[in-house]
């Protein structure tokens, strides 16, 4: 259930509207209560890491005290600002939420992805299913990428029967995503999972269509981040290319290099690169003008979308359980109209998740979060690194892929709000739990096929 729920997120709109929200809880509901149940029955608590199994109950304790005790909700004056409406919380000195409904539904959501982090957690201990997870999550994005692919090549009317007319037009939808940038997350993790399972087909020589399959994944994959029309995109793929290319190429001329055939190796890479090449030109032919122009102004643009005086005037501000889950939307047009910048318009997000989740969630809040996702990539890393170069091993390679895949969404997040949509949240808590169940994991686990 685990796998159909990781397939049906980035297809259902990324789960980026209460609908899909509200489904995607449900589905969580429904596998906690057998995960629970099964537990009950076999007599057998799950092996859980007690670090983010506390941290999750303390970020849990934290978001629904603040909207329990949510000191009001607000309405719109005009599309850009907002008007206050006190709600009379059970306790009006002590912190809680400025927005009731934004904070109670974000809540349901966090609560939803926390409880499949921790099965996760459980399940990413068994290599066997930790390939099939790792399996599911490229070939997901694979999916989503030749979708996007299709309805980006075929035009706006194409699109209507997944967008409505007017939105169909836009040329920053992909897939079931209506903003590119986190598209480009999506495909991001993706394309790490895959350099991964490509690494490892082609290190065991097992099976001529395994390589080809897994090449054709990656390509796939590439394509769509090339024909995407989000910077971020081409710039993690290049992040990626670097942080697993090196890795992989020193392992392999530490321990694979004398059984090499360099003549085929060389034809090899010969076609590699004219395909890479033909991907890259089809994905720009129709305007890569335009594309050329928007990688150069892309400090520009990332300007225009960071008002800094409001940021940091809200970063000074925050106390130390912030505004409430979700909230930052209700207190940015606040700071925006006091520093006369309402005009530039709503905004739902910060572009930069890093200030949003401190406005959400406060320092306290941060401290958790941040304790959380840096403890577990810190530990996958160091049980990558503890162990010996082991070149054709799933586990040790894809292991490693999976934390530069994280290590990217980490950067995106600086510029975007990858961390703030529910199916790259829930593919990175996944990559995520791996790291965290390695607690107690066997060398042979972590290293094996």
């Amino acid at each position: 259930m685990f796998l159909l729920i990781l397939i049906f997120a980035p297809w259902a709109y990324g789960c980026t509207d209460p609908v899909t929200m509200g489904i995607l809880n449900q589905f969580s509901a429904a596998l906690m209560l057998f995960w629970l149940g099964g537990s009950v029955w076999r007599k057998r608590w799950p092996d859980l890491p007690w670090l983010p199994v506390t941290l999750v109950a303390l970020v849990l304790l934290q978001g629904w005290w603040m909207t329990w005790n949510a000191h009001s909700v607000h309405q719109f004056r005009t599309w850009t600002t907002v008007n206050r409406v006190w709600d009379y919380p059970p306790f009006p000195d002590w912190p809680g939420a400025i927005d009731r409904r934004h904070a109670h539904l974000a809540m349901l959501n966090v609560t939803a992805l926390a409880a499949l982090f921790l099965f996760a957690c459980d399940l990413m201990a068994r290599p066997g299913w930790r390939k099939r997870v790792w399996c599911t999550m490229a070939l997901t994005v694979a999916s989503l990428a030749l979708g996007g692919c299709l309805l980006k090549l075929a035009g706006p009317e194409a699109r209507v029967w997944l967008w409505g007319k007017e939105v169909a037009k836009a040329t920053t939808t992909f897939a079931a995503y209506r903003y590119h940038g986190n598209a480009a997350s999506m495909l991001s993790m993706g394309l790490a999972l895959a350099m991964g399972l490509l690494i490892t087909a082609f290190a065991q020589q097992r099976a001529a269509a395994r390589l080809a399959g897994w090449m054709g994944v990656l390509l796939m994959v590439l394509f769509g981040l090339f024909l995407n029309t989000s910077r971020a995109g081409w710039g993690l793929a290049i992040l990626l290319g670097v942080l697993i290319g090196l890795r992989f190429l020193w392992a392999w001329w530490r321990t694979a290099r004398d059984g090499f055939n360099w003549k085929a190796g060389f034809l090899q890479g010969l076609v590699l690169i004219s395909v890479l090449g033909t991907l890259a030109m089809v994905g720009l032919s129709d305007d890569w003008k335009e594309k050329f122009k928007r990688i150069s102004t892309a400090s520009d643009s990332l300007q225009q979308r960071y008002p800094v005086e409001p940021y940091h005037d809200m970063a000074r501000e925050v106390g130390w359980l912030g505004h409430g889950p979700d909230c930052f939307q209700m207190i940015m047009p606040l700071y925006m109209e006091v520093h006369g910048l309402e005009h530039k318009g709503f905004w739902r997000h910060a572009h930069n998740d890093y200030y949003e989740y401190l406005a959400n969630w406060g320092r306290w809040g941060v401290v958790l979060w941040a304790v959380l996702i840096f403890g577990g990539l810190l530990r996958a890393l160091g049980n990558h690194f503890r162990l010996p170069v082991t070149w054709g091993s799933t586990q040790w390679t894809v292991s490693y892929c999976g934390c530069a895949a994280m290590v990217g969404i980490l950067v995106h997040a600086r510029w975007d709000f990858p961390l703030e949509k529910a199916s790259i949240l829930l593919f990175f808590l996944t990559l995520l739990a791996d790291g965290w169940a390695r607690h107690g994991a066997s060398p042979e686990a972590s290293g094996g096929d």
